[in-house]
């Protein structure tokens, strides 16, 4: 058993919790400019969709999306503010409470003791939003209890190592970093132990607030002390990745301001950036083009799963055979800057870390 945390919404004046449905749909509208295509993707009818459309409506006295002649559906300026207040929500929710239930279910584990029966695999994982969609098919058609956990690449790789867990979702970059980051990942990676996976391939780079986006042209001009920069937490891939860029570049991480500012996923830094309260950051093109914000390309990486050789033979089918899965590899293609080309690839690590395979 394990115990998370969510973040209630309430109407103070009308005494009731806001419908579970409504976000997603309200999101999935957002995405889709869709009613009846949100309302597949969350599992509802179109007319159970529209009634609770309608009933919010009258809840919030104002629409919360607006139905175009020919176009489809698209959210309202009070829609796309609950979303986006969601987003930030989910953005700290990653960072704080996530922390709080990871605590609190090791010490009930260690309180409780050894249970035999309630075997589980342990599947630790950078933030990724590809992740999100193998966890949701996982959890909905497989046979196997796969427990998700988030933590940065590195970490994932030492608890791997320590056999404390079963799988670690990492990230890492092909091109000119590859060199010098290897010796990094390559301690905790071992192909007599390990099998690696390939997931996704994705885009990373600087995610820029659009009406400074023209004058934001090089990793350099992070260095102007009017940019307010967020970064990613150490221990994280992107952190890897991000201060060896600006090493190659001969920047100093002194004279960028918000280098010490720091946020646990890539939704939490766009979140940030689109809220006001940042310019610009260093992520996923997925996360800037969710929240509408612009990105400037700078590397192409792999996002790999790797396992346990001993983990049961009947749980490695399994997730290579999700990995195989069309509806996951439609759901990822959908995600800017992701390609499936190599989804479900078994890879040997020093080939990935491109180093003489000893």
């Amino acid at each position: 058993m394990r115990i998370e945390f969510n973040v209630q919404w309430q109407s103070i004046d009308a005494n009731q919790e806001l419908d579970q449905r409504l976000l997603p749909l309200l999101e999935e509208i957002h995405q889709s400019g869709s009613l009846q295509a949100a309302a597949k993707e969350i599992k509802v009818s179109y007319r159970t969709a529209w009634e609770l459309i309608r009933y919010w409506n009258e809840v919030f006295l104002t629409p919360l999306c607006i139905k175009e002649r020919g176009r489809g559906s698209k959210l309202s300026p009070l829609g796309q503010k609950l979303i986006e207040t969601k987003r930030n929500i989910d953005a700290d929710y990653s960072k704080t409470l996530l922390h709080i239930a990871d605590k609190l279910n090791n010490e009930i584990k260690e309180l409780i003791g050894p249970n035999d029966n309630a075997k589980q695999c342990i599947a630790s994982c950078s933030h990724d939003l590809a992740i999100n969609h193998l966890q949701s098919i996982s959890e909905k058609t497989g046979h196997y209890a796969i427990e998700f956990q988030s933590r940065g690449s590195l970490e994932n790789l030492k608890l791997l190592n320590a056999h404390q867990i079963d799988i670690a979702g990492f990230h890492f970059p092909e091109g000119a970093l590859a060199e010098n980051l290897a010796p990094e990942y390559s301690q905790w990676l071992d192909d007599e132990k390990h099998i690696l996976i390939q997931l996704a391939s994705r885009e990373q780079g600087l995610i820029i607030k659009p009406s400074i986006a023209e004058h934001v042209t090089s990793i350099n001009d992070l260095t102007r002390r009017s940019l307010r920069f967020v970064n990613r937490q150490k221990g994280s891939g992107t952190r890897a990745i991000f201060d060896e860029l600006i090493k190659q570049n001969g920047i100093n991480k002194k004279n960028i301001n918000g280098y010490q500012k720091e946020e646990f996923t890539h939704s939490a830094v766009a979140a940030l950036i689109s809220s006001g309260h940042a310019d610009a950051g260093f992520g996923l093109k997925a996360a800037a083009t969710e929240f509408e914000l612009s990105f400037l390309p700078m590397i192409t990486e792999s996002y790999v799963l790797a396992m346990q050789k001993s983990l049961a033979k009947e749980v490695l089918s399994e997730i290579r055979l999700i990995m195989k899965d069309k509806k996951l590899k439609g759901k990822i293609n959908k995600l800017p800057g992701y390609s499936t080309k190599l989804t479900g690839k078994v890879i040997h690590a020093h080939k990935l870390l491109s180093i003489p395979n000893a």
